[in-house]
Order: C-alpha cells, then sequence, then structure tokens
C-alpha cells in the first residue's frame, strides 16, 4: 500500500526524549569523571598535544557551522525578494487557470522551504556559548605539579562542555542543508513545468488541429 512518508516532504527536528537526554547526561558524567580522576602524568606531553587537537576540532566544528548559516542566511535574503517577482510571470493573462494554480502552488512550497532554511539558518547563528580557557585558568595548571597533565584535562574538560552546543549547530545546519535541497528541487520542477508549458500547449493544439475533421463549406448556387 502506497505510504506517504512526511519527513520527505516536510522535515523536521526531533526533541530529544527523557530518556534520551538521561542517557546524554550519564555519558557526559562519565567522560568528565574519568578525565578528573584519570592518571595523564605519564607521557603528559602527548595527553596535551591530542587535548589540544580535540579542542582546535570542536572549535573548526562550531566555526564552520556558523560560517556556513552566515552564508546561507545572505544569499536567502537576498533571493527572496527575486523569486516574489515571479509571481506575475506564474499568473498571466495568457496563462491556464489550472496550469496557473499548480505553478504558484509549487511556488509556494519552494518559497516555504527557503524560508524555512533560513529559519533554521538563524538558528544556528543563534547557538552561542562556546568554552575556552582564560588566563587565569591557564595560570592554575602551572601551579598543580604536573602543569601539562593540568592543562591537558582543563582542554578535555571545555572540550567536553562545548558537546551539546556545537552539537546543536551540526543539527540546525544540518537541518539547513535539508531544506535547501528540497527548495532547490521544488524551484527545478517548476521551472520545468514552466519550460514544457509552450511546447505543450502548441503540441496539444497542433493535434487537435490534426484530428479534427475538414468541413467542407456547401456549395450555393444563385440563379437570377
Amino acid at each position: 500500500m502506497f505510504k506517504i512518508d512526511r519527513e520527505f516532504f516536510w522535515p523536521i527536528l526531533e526533541g530529544e526524549s527523557p530518556s534520551d537526554k538521561e542517557l546524554r547526561e550519564k555519558w557526559i558524567s562519565s567522560i568528565v569523571g574519568s578525565v578528573k580522576d584519570g592518571d595523564w602524568s605519564k607521557h603528559s606531553e602527548v595527553a596535551l598535544e591530542e587535548a589540544r587537537r580535540i579542542y582546535d576540532a570542536e572549535a573548526d566544528r562550531k566555526k564552520g557551522a556558523d560560517t556556513k548559516a552566515g552564508i546561507y542566511l545572505a544569499a536567502i535574503t537576498a533571493l527572496i525578494p527575486v523569486l516574489v517577482s515571479l509571481i506575475a510571470v506564474l499568473w498571466g493573462d495568457h496563462t491556464p487557470k489550472a496550469i496557473g494554480l499548480i505553478s504558484l502552488f509549487i511556488f509556494a512550497c519552494a518559497v516555504t522551504y527557503l524560508l524555512r532554511a533560513g529559519y533554521w539558518a538563524f538558528n544556528t547563528l543563534k547557538v552561542k556559548g562556546f568554552n575556552q580557557l582564560d588566563p587565569q585558568q591557564i595560570a592554575a595548571c602551572w601551579i598543580k605539579p604536573n602543569p601539562p597533565e593540568a592543562l591537558a584535562k582543563a582542554l578535555s574538560l571545555a572540550v567536553v562542555k562545548n558537546y551539546e552546543q556545537t552539537n546543536r549547530k551540526i543539527s540546525c545546519i544540518l537541518m539547513t542543508h535539508t531544506l535547501l535541497i528540497r527548495a532547490f528541487v521544488t524551484f527545478a520542477v517548476l521551472l520545468t513545468l514552466q519550460a514544457i508549458l509552450p511546447t505543450g500547449a502548441w503540441l496539444f493544439d497542433f493535434i487537435v488541429a490534426t484530428l479534427k475533421p475538414e468541413v467542407t463549406p456547401p456549395l450555393i448556387m444563385c440563379f437570377s
């Protein structure tokens, strides 16, 4: 039996269930506990190097999401006025009403996808917060017996605290990607429809004219 996939036509970002939230919090707590209680004194320089690498990777994830969101938001803002001007072309005096209604419906779907993509791009930029070390924390690490170990742990804890905010940004930008793809496909369908309309109308008129039987006018004779 044919079943319509709602997610295909109207994707949404589902919230975290209470059980999933509990599991995530337990997972974060276990990581924090293992970092704080772990003994990293052996080869602490290696641990510090890896902690820096992970911290930089997390910062790059956040920066990449913000950069893409800014580009998408600027492009969508510039496109909306241009697309709205197409309404006059889709609903003209020479356009059949049925085709015009279908075109307007497809156009409305495409614009809706585009607006939702802008909304999620804005939400990406709206997510704030990023934990980083300040000079006081760095100075505190050098009070400890093993400063590289203390700094590696501080960087690792900052990464763990950044997971939630960065993952929210990534989720929002993925929603933006998903909706932009649907907007592109919908506009492609609309442009294809507009491209084949003149050819289809001409072909229809040609077939009707060809199949229509030729009517010979009656011969009228006049006598005076």
